[in-house]
């Protein structure tokens, strides 16, 4: 296909990289740049703002299904629990070698204890649901409870990092890939000795939920027979997925980082994991790499090389381009581990700037409909939280302070299913600055969705979300029709419009067009627009007797503005 012109690769790569759309003077200026390197510049100064490791941790974090709070019956809520998304965003933006993040995410306490950033990183093994029990139950109930927990943490490290269904061989073999349960129960032991609690960052006395060792001596770890923790073998030694490791043992890997880290209040196994996972000579690294490079291509076009991104085992689907993944993880492993880099050459490839236009009668539109082949670009609809982003961004209201607690934003009473939890949501919270923050610092509870990004399919984090499938569904539109807040953004917009251009519709629309969509309106369009906000205004004076001219003219042109909020081209990108 051919390439697609400057309005359209402004907003991919704006929406793409930073998960917010351009502002009109940008749009302006890169499509009259006639600098001929304008296109790589501006995937450099995009990849250089603070709002990339914003728009990219929200994907990381659908994978270590990240929230607020505990999820299970009483959903109590974790304040310290913010630290690790923080650290997520601040790892993207500085460009930290992924090694370097997938290692300190299972044991950073182990490798840099008095950093702060590296104990937080270990939130990504406490992030999931995690019931609470109280005194009074019995001591069967906790062992399995405790197994739960471990197993989630094992399957999350399995299908996030390894691309392996490891929660598969909790009760026996694999049935398809080689790893046997022994494995699973091997790599469970480098979890088994520690927990999850509130931990204090170095000298200061801020706490983070992050995950920590009881002691230095390994607790012992067994191999269940079919999953029942009361009929096992004799304890196992610390083991890792042995058709990954070659000619070094996880004996060899535990000496290793005993013999480097000081460290005397933890058992370091979980360092030697982190060792293993990420050597590419005689670990798992290489697999590692290829699930990452795998994760982002999915991204940025809409569909994975490995389409079963979470499973690259034998049942899995072929990768559609091996010869390509297999460059690409190389090169990522040869040049640091450096994602931005891998960001650059997807992005300024000639196959992510072609047209997303399928050509009527085209050759490829018979040979290849689903686009396996790459002929042209995908259009994706954005995630929930970046079209909530979006809106507030053309409201001129998106506050971008960066960083800190999560905010709680208003959800009506009717929407709170969940009434048994330990911290209630609140039953009213104001609008103001601290509640119009991008989407990726909102207060995740889970038992307490917020009914908008709910209808736009964000995952409940119950479990790792390896890939959101998008849903069409009415519900979808009610809520851009109906949800309060879609209404009081639509008119900050319409503030915003009548704050810059003044009182005449013709050039409310000009406007609304550049804000919202990153250009300006057809004609037909703009006779749509005006007629329809020249009804609105008869339809609301005739309900409205009494309403001033001035606000009648303010809520139709409000209107016109939710109706933008409703446009295909508002929710998808080309």
């Amino acid at each position: 296909a051919p390439e697609a012109d400057r309005h359209t690769l402004i907003r991919r790569l704006s929406f793409g990289l930073l998960g917010l759309p351009p502002v009109p003077e940008e749009v302006d200026a890169f499509v009259n740049d006639p600098d001929p390197q304008a296109y790589e510049k501006l995937v450099e100064r995009y990849l250089a703002s603070p709002h990339y490791g914003e728009r990219w941790a929200r994907h990381w974090l659908d994978v270590a299904r990240y929230a607020d709070s505990d999820g299970q019956e009483t959903d109590r809520d974790r304040p310290s629990a913010y630290l690790y998304r923080d650290f997520v965003i601040r790892a993207l933006n500085d460009d930290m070698p992924f090694d370097q993040f997938v290692r300190w995410q299972l044991a950073g306490n182990e490798y840099e204890p008095d950093n702060p950033d590296a104990v937080a990183a270990t939130g990504f093994l406490t992030a999931g649901p995690f019931a609470g029990l109280g005194d009074n139950l019995l001591e069967d109930e906790r062992l399995r409870n405790r197994y739960n927990e471990l197993d989630d943490i094992v399957s999350t490290i399995g299908t996030g990092m390894l691309g392996l269904t490891l929660g598969c061989v909790r009760c026996h073999d694999h049935k398809y890939d080689a790893i046997p349960a022994r494995d699973y129960y091997g790599l469970l032991s480098a979890l088994q000795s520690g927990d999850r609690g509130e931990v204090i960052l170095g000298q200061s006395q801020t706490k983070v939920y992050a995950f920590r060792d009881a002691g230095p001596q390994p607790r012992p770890s067994w191999l269940f027979r079919r999953g029942a923790f009361s009929e096992h073998a004799p304890p196992l030694p610390l083991g890792f997925v042995s058709i990954l490791t070659r000619d070094k043992s996880p004996d060899d890997y535990w000496k290793q980082a005993r013999d480097s880290s000081p460290l005397k209040t933890s058992t370091l196994q979980r360092r030697a994991l982190a060792d293993w996972m990420t050597d590419v000579d005689q670990g798992a690294g290489a697999l590692v790499a290829r699930v990452i490079v795998n994760r982002l291509w999915q991204h940025h076009f809409g569909e994975a090389l490995v389409r079963t991104i979470g499973d690259f085992g034998v049942r899995s689907e072929a990768p559609t381009h091996p010869e390509l993944l297999e460059w690409l993880a190389r090169d990522l492993v040869e040049h640091g581990w450096k994602l931005k880099r891998l960001h650059r050459l997807m992005m300024t490839s000639a196959v992510y700037q072609q047209v997303s236009l399928r050509p009527a009668g085209g050759p490829m539109t018979g040979t290849d409909p689903d686009n396996r082949l790459l002929w042209r670009m995908r259009p994706q609809r954005l995630e929930a939280e970046i079209l909530r982003d979006e809106m507030l961004a053309v409201s001129g209201t998106l506050n971008l302070r960066m960083y800190g607690p999560g905010f709680k934003p208003q959800i009506s009473s009717e929407a709170i299913v969940a009434r048994n939890t330990k911290d209630p949501y609140p039953a009213r919270v104001d609008d103001s600055a601290a509640v119009r923050r991008r989407s990726v610092y909102m207060f995740h509870k889970r038992v307490v969705p917020y009914p908008l990004l709910q209808a736009f399919d964000k995952p409940d984090a119950q479990q790792s979300c390896n890939r959101r499938d998008p849903t069409t569904v009415a519900p979808q539109a009610l809520a851009l029709l109906n949800d309060q807040f879609v209404r009081a953004v639509a008119i900050n917009f319409a503030d915003r419009l009548i704050s810059e251009v003044g009182t005449e519709p013709q050039q409310w629309i000009e406007r609304g067009y550049a804000l919202a969509l990153g250009r300006s309106p057809s004609e037909t369009e703009r006779g749509a627009s005006s007629e329809f906000v020249r009804t609105q205004i008869e339809h609301r004076t005739a309900r409205e007797p009494n309403a001033k001219g001035d606000e009648i003219r303010r809520r139709a042109l409000a209107d016109l503005c939710q109706a933008w909020f409703s446009l295909n081209e508002f929710l998808y990108i080309d």
